[in-house]
């Protein structure tokens, strides 16, 4: 959101971040809409996760240390 502050386009901020374009239109759209809370994780459906959020940060950090 900071970057398109400043006035850059949805390509440029995905060059810049390595996302994709598309990913920086939906967050862009998002915000526009609804602010700062439509940033929010929203509800997913399906099964639940099998791991909390900080157990999932540890894994990927103890596999970068691999």
């Amino acid at each position: 959101m900071l970057l398109s502050a400043c006035g850059r386009a949805n390509a440029r901020i995905a060059r810049e971040t390595g996302l994709h374009v598309d990913t920086v239109r939906t967050w862009r759209h998002r915000f526009a809409g609804a602010g700062l809370s439509a940033l929010a994780d929203r509800k997913r459906t399906g099964r639940p996760a099998r791991f909390t959020p900080v157990q999932a940060a540890e894994a990927k950090a103890e596999r970068k240390r691999a």
